[in-house]
């Protein structure tokens, strides 16, 4: 038996540790997990109030951020998430930010305004959402493809439209559209 959980334990260890990028992509880090596993279910409220789920993306590639207003390396990234949302919104891809500000709507909508983020924004004020995803630092990031499977993770800043975070995001999303999302889909 212990040996089962040692086996365990080290396959858990070595299978988190997968960097899914092509050579030309190593500037852009993130974690591509072998085994897509199923994204936790959630709904929260927007800036305006109104409830959102991830259900209602089924059918797109997910960039699913955790961030908060007062967070220096998450506002550092906004800029570049934007530009990576504009890029490819009128693909089957959305940018969903999952804000842990505790103030509330008032202070992340009038950040959001003054960064001019037009990705949707949820809030979190209480960190349950942030807790499925086994959320520790900010910001962290999950890209789920259109099944609703996690299929890679980042902890800390990126910059999500270098080169590397472009063309991994439109491999992601070719490979969506084409009905796998995989991530030996998108790093061969």
């Amino acid at each position: 038996m212990r040996r089962l959980l040692i086996l365990g334990a080290i396959v858990l260890i070595v299978s988190t540790l997968a960097v899914a990028h092509a050579p030309e992509l190593h500037q852009f880090r993130l974690v591509a997990f072998n085994r897509p596993f199923p994204a936790p279910p959630f709904s929260a409220p927007d800036l305006n109030g109104s409830e959102t789920a991830l259900a209602d993306f089924h059918g797109k590639v997910v960039l699913l951020n955790f961030w908060a207003t007062w967070c220096i390396p998450c506002v550092k990234e906004m800029p570049a998430m934007e530009r990576l949302y504009q890029e490819f919104k009128n693909r089957p891809f959305t940018v969903v930010a999952v804000s842990t500000d505790e103030e509330g709507a008032e202070k992340v909508s009038a950040f959001a305004r003054k960064l001019g983020l037009t990705f949707i924004i949820l809030l979190d004020p209480i960190s349950q959402v942030s807790k499925q995803y086994g959320v520790k630092e900010l910001p962290s990031s999950f890209l789920i493809d259109p099944q609703g499977r996690v299929i890679a993770a980042a902890k800390g800043e990126r910059d999500w439209f270098s080169s590397g975070a472009r063309e991994y995001v439109g491999e992601v999303v070719a490979a969506a559209g084409k009905g796998d999302a995989s991530p030996q889909a998108v790093s061969e």
